[in-house]
């Protein structure tokens, strides 16, 4: 059986069952998860996960346990089916809820009474923009744990689950926050050294990406009497290294 932390609101939106999705990213973390809730060995995994995306039956049909948790505070076990599908644009599993087997803290389950708020206004007095920020509901792309987060009315499903990620305190969302530091940090120093004329700081910034991301091992760009190699180090860190060269040559 499969156990999701998830927290009270989605509790209770699967107990009154106003709640019959849940989606799953498709990472390492949850195929491993998945295949093994299925009841298949990792040397099956392709075949699974191409039939979960082709909807076979046998595998899309298959009915299993999964609890949902607050931690600890309520639960709730139900069954389900599980597919793979597009949310937001994004492939991921699809966990259709089937059955409500067991609801356990069902006392703990009512909604926290909310302060009244004030609108936050933003813009200028002459012509206010009014933004009203609420608690909404969006969900890790990483890890797939929901969050409570504070976010404007209006904000898309992809809105929601991008700023959950951002907030989230799984591995991977904060190794994405450490890798977005290091590029704002190279970023910042490429536009204090490099002339937005003649396409200079462009190339620079798009070699910094690129080695970063690895699709590419270093690159050597040479401004004038500048050389500058950039690549990473053994721990991950965005290196720049430059080199002066000055020399007298005369012809006749």
């Amino acid at each position: 059986m499969l156990t999701i932390t998830t927290n009270k609101t989605e509790i209770k939106g699967i107990a009154d069952r106003s709640i019959r999705e849940r989606t799953l990213p498709i990472t390492d973390f949850w195929t491993k998860r998945i295949i093994n809730l299925l009841g298949a060995p990792d040397s099956d995994k392709k075949e699974i996960m191409h039939n979960l995306t082709e909807g076979r039956a046998g595998t899309t049909d298959a009915e299993r346990e999964v609890t949902f948790t607050a931690g600890g505070v309520a639960a709730v076990r139900v069954k389900v089916t599980i597919r793979i599908g597009q949310q937001s644009g994004f492939d991921c599993f699809i966990l259709t809820i089937r059955d409500v087997m067991e609801i356990r803290g069902g006392e703990n389950l009512e909604p926290e009474p909310e302060q009244e708020r004030e609108p936050e206004v933003v813009g200028m007095p002459n012509a206010p923009a009014v933004r009203v920020i609420t608690k909404q509901i969006g969900f890790c792309k990483y890890c797939g744990q929901s969050r409570i987060i504070e976010a404007p009315e209006g904000f898309s499903a992809a809105d929601l689950n991008e700023q959950a990620s951002d907030e989230c305190d799984c591995d991977e969302a904060r190794r994405q926050r450490e890798r977005r530091a290091k590029m704002e940090a190279a970023g910042m120093w490429a536009q204090n050294m490099f002339s937005k004329e003649n396409g200079q700081l462009q190339t620079v910034l798009c070699a910094i990406r690129s080695t970063f991301e690895g699709s590419i091992d270093y690159v050597t760009i040479k401004i004038g009497k500048k050389t500058h190699k950039i690549d990473t180090d053994s721990d991950g860190m965005i290196r720049i290294r430059s080199t002066f060269r000055d020399s007298n040559e005369e012809t006749f």
